[in-house]
C-alpha cells in the first residue's frame, strides 16, 4: 500500500467518524429538545397544582406547612 492509498483510507476513515458522529449529535439535540418540552410542562403543571392547593392561612404561611392534626 503506497502513501497515497494510506492517505485515502484515513480520509475515508475519518468522513465515515464524522457522519457518525454528527448522527449522533442529531439524536442527542432531539432528546435534550424532548427533556426540555418536557420540563417546561412539569413545572407549569406543578406552578398550576401550587396555585390551586395553596390556602393562605394567615402571616405568610400556607396550609403546607402546617403539622398535620394527628401529631
Amino acid at each position: 500500500m503506497n502513501e497515497l492509498e494510506k492517505l485515502q483510507e484515513q480520509v475515508a476513515f475519518q468522513e465515515l467518524t464524522i457522519e457518525q458522529l454528527n448522527i449522533a449529535l442529531i439524536e442527542q439535540q432531539q432528546q435534550i429538545t424532548k427533556l426540555s418540552e418536557e420540563l417546561r410542562l412539569a413545572v407549569k403543571l406543578m406552578r398550576q397544582w401550587r396555585s390551586e392547593n395553596q390556602t393562605e392561612v394567615g402571616e405568610g404561611n400556607t396550609i403546607d406547612h402546617e403539622i398535620p392534626p394527628h401529631y
